[in-house]
């Protein structure tokens, strides 16, 4: 009798700590989605903005524009791409590398553009109210990726954690990349 109860307690310690361990799991990964939320959100801002710099209607403009324009404005339309392939899924390693490609494209290309402003004898050629605003969304953009990294490295660290480890391999959790 003393021995049943001792193993049926037992059996209850290791399933409510399993339940426990799962949970804290599931909120671990929650706060993951939450954090690629912010992410997306800020690198769709830097993508709207960019896509604000008008294409020229006129065949004659478009032979003229500068082709950083057209450059920022492709980037912009392969972030918008990358992100919307990512959404249900924010810690499969490849969707993550494509859209940290998209953005350092996008960040190239907006570079590019404020060093030729540098050296243009007319003035700069992009508006300083778009480089400022641009120049805020990349800040809060690194805050954003800045905290993502930190929840996929806390769920990264639990489920490499012996006993969660086991719950993580049968519940298939897989580890996370950071941005």
């Amino acid at each position: 009798m003393t021995s049943s109860i001792l193993a049926w307690s037992v059996v209850a310690l290791l399933v409510f700590w399993a339940v426990g361990a799962y949970n804290r799991l599931m909120r671990l990964r929650s706060e993951v989605n939450t954090s690629f939320s912010e992410v997306q959100g800020q690198l769709q801002k830097q993508a709207q903005l960019a896509q604000s710099l008008a294409a020229p209607t006129d065949p004659q403009e478009a032979e003229d524009e500068p082709i950083f324009l057209v450059q920022i404005r492709a980037a912009s339309i392969q972030l918008v791409a990358c992100l919307e392939t990512s959404r249900p899924k924010p810690l499969d390693h490849q969707r993550l590398s494509a859209i940290a490609s998209a953005s350092a494209v996008l960040t190239r290309a907006w570079e590019r553009a404020e060093r030729e402003d540098v050296h243009d004898l007319a003035g700069p050629q992009l508006p300083s109210e778009l480089t400022d605003s641009r120049a805020r969304l990349v800040r809060d953009t690194q805050t954003a990726i800045t905290q993502f990294d930190a929840a996929v490295d806390r769920y990264n660290a639990a489920i490499a954690q012996f006993p969660a480890l086991l719950l993580a391999w049968v519940f298939s959790f897989k580890p996370g990349r950071p941005f």
